[in-house]
Parts: C-alpha cells; sequence; structure tokens
C-alpha cells in the first residue's frame, strides 16, 4: 500500500505531540531522496524520516537515522538554512498527501530570518521535499526542480512563488451525512471502489476497497462509518500486514480485503509505517542480492559452456588420431602410386576388414613423402592433445556442477545474511570481483565543487577547473549570489550562495570567500592578492566555447592573504 492521505493524518498527530517546540539539531541524507532530521525538545531527541521515493514517498518518526549518511548539496542548504530552528507548525495541507513543517530558524546577527517551511510531497513519481519562505511562500530550494518544459501546472524552482498541485473536486468525507453519501455514490449493491475513490477526498485505493469488502457484513453506510473513525488516532489500530512474509501494507487498520493476510499491531502509525519501510527495504535489498548472484552465476554458466563447446570440438579433432596415422601408414605403403601435384588419391584401406577404397586429401605442393609424414604428425599432435582436452573437460564438468551446487544454495537462501554468505563465496571462487579496499579517502565534499560554509551560515562554492567554474556560473549561481575571483589571475571562481537575496552580504563572509578564491588561484604562495567581488547578475560568459572565462562589471576589490577554512563543510 502506498502512503495515503490517512497515514499521513495520523503521523501528523504524532509529529505534533513529539515535535512542536523542539529544535532541529541535525540532518543528513540516506540516500538521493531520503532525509532524516533529528529534532531535540527537552532532554529526548527524535528522528523524522522524510521521503521522496517515487515508490516509497513518506513522513514517519523512527528511532535512529537511516543508514546512508550520505550529504548532498540540499542537505548542506537545509542545515545552513535550519539547524537550531525551531518547529513552530506542522500541517497536513487539506486532504492532499503533503505535510507542511515551518520552522523558526535563529541567528547570531541583530536582525533574525524569516521562517522556513518544508514542504513535503508525497505523490509517486512526483513527489518532491521544498523549502520555501514562509512569509512570502517563495522557493528557496528543492529536491527536483520543475521547469515550465516538464510541467505546464506549476513550476518548482527557486525564486518561484510555491503553489499546490492542482486540485481535483472531491467531497470532505468527515462532513458526510449518510443521506448525502447513499446520493453520492448511489445502491449499495452497484458501488465500486473507484466511485468511492473518485468522489470522497482523502480516500486512497486501499480505504476505497476497504469499505467494499466490509459492505456483506455490515452494509455500505455503515463499513464508510468505520473506515472514517480510523482518520482519528484514538480509533486507529496500526498494523503491519504480511502475507508469507512479504510486507502487504502499514495501515491504521485491520484490512478485511486481504483476510489471509497476517498482521502485527503497533502503538503508532509512525512504527507501523518503520516496520514496513523496514520489510520493504529488506525484501528489496534480498531481491537485488540475488539479482547480483543469479547475474553472476549466469555469466560464469555461460563462459564455462562456451569452455566446454571449445573442448569438445578439439576433442573431435584429436579422435581423429587414428585416422591420420592410417592415412599416413597407407601413403608410405603406395608412394610409387602417387605423383606431386595430385590433391587426393584414392587407395585400398587394408586396416578395414571390408578393404574398402579409402580417399585421402594432399597437398599438391608436397612430395608423396612429405604428404606422409604430414599426416603422422597430425597423428602425433592429435595423440598428444586428447589426453590433456579430457582433463580439461572433466575440470569443466567439475565447475558446471558446483555451478549447480550455488544455484540450489542461492534457491534456497531466504535471509539476507544467507545471500551474504554466498557473496562472499563468489567472491572467493572469483564470480564476483572482490570490494576493492585501501583506496585513499575521497575529498570531503567531492563533486564538481568544492564546498565550505562561512562563519555568518553562507555556502561558499570554489570551481574544481574551468569547466566546474562554467557550470558554477551557468547553473549554479543566481543573480542574487555573490561571484569572487582573483583579479587578472587564473583561478577558480568562488559562489556565496544567496537564496534569501539579501541585499548585502556580511564582511567576515565576504572576506573568508575572497581567501578562498585567492587560495584557489595562481597566486596561492603570495601574502596580498586583489580579489574582485560583484554580484552575479553583473557576471557574463564571454563570447566563444572557451570555459571559465568571463566578463564583469560594477566590481570591487579586497586585498586578502590566501586561506582556506581549517575544515570543509559537511
Amino acid at each position: 500500500m502506498s502512503y495515503d492521505s490517512l497515514a499521513l493524518r495520523l503521523v501528523v498527530q504524532e509529529l505534533r505531540e513529539t515535535l512542536l517546540g523542539g529544535t532541529i539539531r541535525h540532518i543528513e541524507q540516506a540516500n538521493p531522496h531520503t532525509f532524516s532530521f533529528k529534532i531535540g525538545r527537552g532532554a529526548q531527541s527524535h528522528w523524522l524520516t522524510l521521503s521522496a521515493h517515487s515508490l516509497h514517498a513518506r513522513a514517519h518518526l523512527t528511532e535512529k537515522p537511516l543508514p546512508g549518511q550520505k550529504q548532498s548539496y540540499l542537505a548542506d542548504f537545509l542545515t545552513t538554512h535550519l539547524r537550531r530552528g525551531t518547529v513552530t507548525a506542522i500541517e497536513q495541507l487539506g486532504w492532499d498527501r503533503i505535510l507542511k513543517i515551518t520552522v523558526q530558524p535563529v541567528s547570531d546577527e541583530p536582525i533574525q530570518p524569516s521562517p522556513k517551511a518544508i514542504i513535503a510531497e508525497f505523490m509517486g513519481k512526483h513527489s518532491n521535499i521544498i523549502l520555501i519562505d514562509a512569509t512570502d511562500d517563495r522557493i528557496l530550494e528543492s529536491l527536483k526542480r520543475i521547469d515550465e518544459t516538464m510541467s505546464r501546472h506549476r513550476e518548482i524552482l527557486p525564486g518561484e512563488t510555491y503553489t499546490l498541485p492542482p486540485q481535483q473536486e472531491k467531497l470532505d468525507p468527515l462532513t458526510l451525512d449518510e443521506a448525502a453519501f447513499t446520493e453520492l455514490v448511489g445502491e449499495e449493491k452497484e458501488v465500486s471502489w473507484r466511485q468511492l475513490f473518485n468522489k470522497i477526498d482523502g480516500f486512497s485505493p486501499t480505504l476505497a476497497k476497504e469499505v467494499v469488502a466490509r459492505v456483506p457484513e455490515t452494509g455500505l453506510w455503515e463499513a464508510f462509518r468505520q473506515v472514517i473513525g480510523c482518520f482519528d488516532a484514538q480509533h486507529a489500530s496500526p498494523q503491519l500486514l504480511m502475507d508469507r512474509n512479504e510486507p502487504i501494507a502499514a495501515s491504521a487498520m485491520l484490512l478485511h480485503q486481504v483476510p489471509h493476510a497476517s498482521s502485527q499491531a503497533f502503538d503508532t502509525m509512525s512504527e507501523a509505517l518503520t516496520a514496513y519501510y523496514e520489510a520493504v527495504t529488506l525484501k528489496e535489498e534480498m531481491a537485488s542480492e540475488r539479482r547480483t548472484l543469479t547475474q553472476a552465476l549466469t555469466k560464469q554458466e555461460n563462459l564455462l559452456q562456451r569452455k566446454a563447446d571449445g573442448l569438445h570440438a578439439d576433442l573431435g579433432r584429436a579422435e581423429k588420431a587414428e585416422d591420420y596415422r592410417i592415412q599416413g601408414e597407407l601413403l608410405l605403403a603406395n608412394l610409387h602410386a602417387i605423383t606431386r601435384g595430385q590433391q587426393q588419391v584414392a587407395l585400398q584401406n587394408y586396416y578395414s576388414p571390408d578393404l574398402e577404397m579409402l580417399s585421402i586429401p594432399l597437398n599438391p605442393e608436397q612430395s608423396p613423402s612429405d604428404n606422409a609424414q604430414a599426416y603422422f604428425k597430425k597423428y602425433t599432435k592429435a595423440k598428444r592433445g586428447r589426453s590433456r582436452i579430457q582433463q580439461l573437460i572433466a575440470d569443466v564438468e567439475a565447475d558446471q556442477e558446483t555451478l549447480r551446487l550455488y544455484a540450489s544454495k542461492l534457491d534456497a537462501a531466504d535471509t539476507l545474511a544467507a545471500l551474504q554468505r554466498l557473496r562472499t563465496e563468489f567472491v572467493a571462487n572469483g564470480y564476483l570481483k572482490a570490494p576493492q579496499r585501501g583506496k585513499q579517502k575521497q575529498e570531503v565534499g567531492a563533486g564538481p565543487f568544492r564546498r565550505y560554509t562561512s562563519t555568518n551560515g553562507f555556502q561558499m562554492y570554489v570551481g574544481r577547473n574551468s569547466q566546474s567554474n562554467d557550470l558554477l556560473l551557468r547553473q549554479i549561481a543566481k543573480p542574487r549570489d555573490m561571484w569572487l575571483h582573483a583579479k587578472q589571475i587564473h583561478g577558480s571562481h568562488v559562489i556565496i550562495r544567496n537564496p534569501e537575496n539579501r541585499q548585502d552580504i556580511p564582511m567576515p563572509t565576504l572576506l573568508q570567500a575572497a581567501q578562498l578564491a585567492a587560495y584557489y588561484s595562481k597566486a596561492h604562495h603570495a601574502s596580498n592578492v586583489p580579489v574582485d567581488y560583484t554580484w552575479a547578475r553583473y557576471v557574463v560568459k564571454r563570447k566563444g566555447n572557451v570555459a571559465g572565462y568571463v566578463h564583469y562589471t560594477r566590481e570591487k576589490t579586497l586585498f586578502v592573504e590566501p586561506a582556506v577554512p581549517k575544515s570543509k563543510d559537511k
């Protein structure tokens, strides 16, 4: 079951009880679409998972962060704007699968920053995580950027105003009385789950099907009332439903539509969701591991089969060893009857009980004697190779048998640990490559840009090369970002991100960024380097295809000593 409006409604109630008034202490990214927020309230800390996965988009509380801890630009951006901020509001927007968490950031500066809001949209492949300025709904950044070429309904881009997805005209399930409900869906015998799904807000296919599944026992109106009752956390009964150890759903109630499923009850919807997605993740990890091992076996089987085919072909040629000897003997016995230039000769085969005539191919360029010796050489070589080929065939057959054994083990492996043990054996046998160890640790923040955070909390990006500089200016920098470069000296572009469009950048940040520009330039050994800075909107790429070359105006100059922060932003 997908994460539906009911699940979100119950989770929102839990989040309000647990997180309101709490402080965001840490943000980390588990994978490209999932983030974990550590939020403290009093002496307790809680972890909130937000995921924009195309199949598993969701929000819920977890006891610990999801594994992975992969930092990214967006994780850094969220940390810069939200860390130490206070959670002031948590709401579900209407009956949509959209969660809004409002945060009041803190700052060491006299002027406090405006409140921010995290918008998490759980809509299948259109799922997204968006940070907005809560005062005017201006988008600051998002996990997925959507422009006019991707959607004709709305754009999700920094600087644009956030708007809700297109709304459908549906009725509020909590305000429907029996008369209105009956008028809406028609006769009980004719009702279908699609009618409920299409006409009642907040109803997922699972909830609509559940109403229909309960009709034979209770009648349509009572079935609807039972399902709607679970929209109140006090009447909900969070469940994990399984069928033959396969996760089916995390549900707010027992589902009559899957009568053969086993169930496990939980105190909260978040606990049921955590258990469900842990089971789903385990299932997917096992499927991925099984797929990898199966592909390795198939590849090895194909290699062995090709080797076996080649060896059997060699053996077929080797089996002709006795034929080569007989042909040589017959040629030697009949040298007087053969002349140079013949392409073949027919001789009576004295070694056959039937004494039939045997046609023997000849090399017309060789003498009769040389032709005979050539057949004796073929005989010697074929006889010598036959035993070796048979040995190699036996080796291949043993390897094939081993593969059949591993195929049986793979079929029987029903836990991730069993599959991982098989992987270890596959590596030891050479079916899979061993994981590379001992590699040098990659530079923190590896990627197209070096990333730093200033003492004032601004993100500073440094290009790594001319292509990186070009990408930084063309794709990353916004008009109100600050751009810096060593004056008339070859070096990296530096951008100070300014998503809030502040009218000025604090001098401590400007000096740090200028020191970076000086450090990542040809003048990094100098003690006093001039660095120009101007708003990015005054920087344009020069005509031509030379990456990294720009023209800029309205610049000012700082003189700084090259330096780099003690540690990079994580």
